[in-house]
């Protein structure tokens, strides 16, 4: 079965097209997020579901296809956005990691972390059945092969419900 990061960019075109507007109208699921980035050259708001790991006051999330996701080129150029987390929204910052140890350590949350919803998650991804270590793998495949990048949520502003 092929990677997220060599699926066909019209059928991840399309998951970017149906996810958002479920992802507005029903609560998050654990492990997951919605970005609401600006669009670097439109300027219009974007929405892109995410596994986001959360660990304290961030959030770690990993572009799948690398470099040349749209989220994370939008996020680049502007790294004040919004997440849904659960069902609310909040104000956050995303960031590129420099500290090796960070990065380690986030690595290891990323990857060890399987919520309920990643078995649903991985067959849309995977086309095969999931299993722990299979979905386990995905992760640390996710994480080699795309672009890891911090969200720091500012717990200190007030969000929306």
């Amino acid at each position: 079965m092929p990677e997220a990061s060599e699926l066909p960019r019209w059928y991840l075109r399309l998951g970017n097209l149906i996810a958002p507007r479920m992802s507005q109208m029903l609560p998050i699921p654990r492990g997951f997020a919605l970005l609401h980035l600006r669009g670097r050259k439109s300027g219009k708001l974007r929405l892109r579901p995410v596994r986001a790991i959360r660990d304290g006051a961030t959030l770690y999330v990993v572009a799948l296809g690398g470099e040349r996701t749209d989220w994370l080129r939008n996020a680049r150029a502007n790294p004040e956005i919004r997440v849904k987390v659960g069902t609310r929204t909040r104000p956050a910052t995303v960031r590129e990691m420099t500290d090796a140890e960070e990065t380690a350590r986030a690595t290891e949350i990323y990857v060890s972390t399987v919520v309920t919803y990643d078995y649903q998650d991985y067959p849309m991804v995977h086309w095969d059945f999931p299993t722990r270590r299979k979905i386990i793998d995905a992760h640390r495949r996710w994480v080699e092969d795309g672009t890891m990048v911090a969200i720091d949520l500012n717990e200190g502003e007030r969000g929306s419900a």
